[in-house]
């Protein structure tokens, strides 16, 4: 049995991975929060079964086996109201777990990258060929989300010797989405729970929305390759489904379900943590050969897990 820490246990990801993971027998989990009492409320509520719940401000006293590293703000409104502190939050708990591998250097670390590191362009593919160029003299802040992921990647792969993998996820999507969120899939959400009509804009982005069950599938062949190789494991993979979906074809299926009502408006405004993209998908399958095959394309993951949240599951 492996003893698993998750930091940043109260966010989208950290819950969901408390969900799946504190119902595992193979795994120990210690999750970290800056606020462990709505841990602790998170874990009765789901029924997981968790070792250890803590302040983020003690988790690099002990040592673990693998360590997650969930910190960050996924919703672009929360990433506007970091601003400059988005590089400070990152950075510090990011050398708080480097220094603990260094002491514990058998330790595995999964830090949750994002698809933001391929740039703001996404006019060409997102695969193992793709490169990101940005002006030397006038960085913007839709560029700032991205840059710290990607300072993070590159710090990690100079600590060639330590094992670490950093996981991007694009979309995602699960019943512990925050429905206070500024995201497309919140209003979507909110619509159905509220019989409310659903305005949206007229442009079609297409999305990967990987869901709980496809991350922990992830995670699990990463765990599988350091158990495997014992060191080493040092890289980068992408997260992604079996299909991406568009943002109408989604809204229809909704719609069918759901007896969705909804408008298309012009002026419905977007906020994204990396400028406004048409097609934000993971095409990098650098993961398969790690092992990891999708369960679910993107809108059966998605259906699944909005029918928990309607059903309050």
């Amino acid at each position: 049995m492996l003893n698993l820490a998750i930091i940043g246990a109260t966010g989208h990801i950290g819950r969901s991975l408390i969900w799946r993971l504190g119902a595992d027998d193979r795994f120990r989990v210690h999750a970290y929060a800056r606020q462990p009492d709505l841990v602790r409320a998170d874990a009765e509520g789901s029924g997981a079964i968790l070792v250890e719940i803590g302040d983020t401000n003690v988790f690099d006293q002990k040592s673990f086996d693998v360590v997650i590293n969930c910190i960050g703000a996924g919703d672009p409104a929360r990433v506007a109201e970091l601003g400059a502190d988005l590089f400070w939050v990152t950075e510090t708990f990011d050398n708080r777990i480097l220094a603990l591998l260094k002491d514990h250097p058998e330790t595995l670390y999964i830090n949750m990258s994002s698809g933001a590191v391929y740039g703001t362009s996404f006019a060409a593919p997102l695969d193992e060929h793709a490169e990101v160029a940005r002006r030397v003299n006038d960085v913007r802040p839709e560029e700032w989300y991205g840059i710290v992921k990607r300072n993070a990647e590159a710090k990690h792969r100079a600590h060639a010797s330590l094992n670490i993998v950093d996981l991007r996820v694009f979309s995602y999507f699960s019943r512990f989405l925050n429905l206070d969120g500024r995201l497309f899939v919140v209003d979507l959400v909110n619509a159905v729970l509220q019989r409310a009509p659903l305005m949206t804009s007229v442009d079609d982005p297409v999305r990967d929305y990987a869901t709980p069950a496809d991350l922990v599938r992830m995670i699990t062949c990463i765990i599988d390759r350091w158990k495997h190789y014992g060191d080493g494991v040092n890289g980068a993979v992408d997260l992604y489904t079996k299909a991406p979906i568009g943002k109408f074809e989604l809204i229809e299926a909704v719609e069918e379900k759901y007896g969705l009502i909804w408008n298309v408006e012009g002026n419905v405004e977007i906020l994204s943590n990396t400028g406004v993209k048409l097609n934000y998908i993971p095409e990098y399958r650098g993961a398969a050969m790690w092992g990891y095959e999708p369960a679910y394309n993107s809108l059966d993951g998605l259906m699944h897990e909005l029918e928990a949240i309607v059903q309050g599951v």
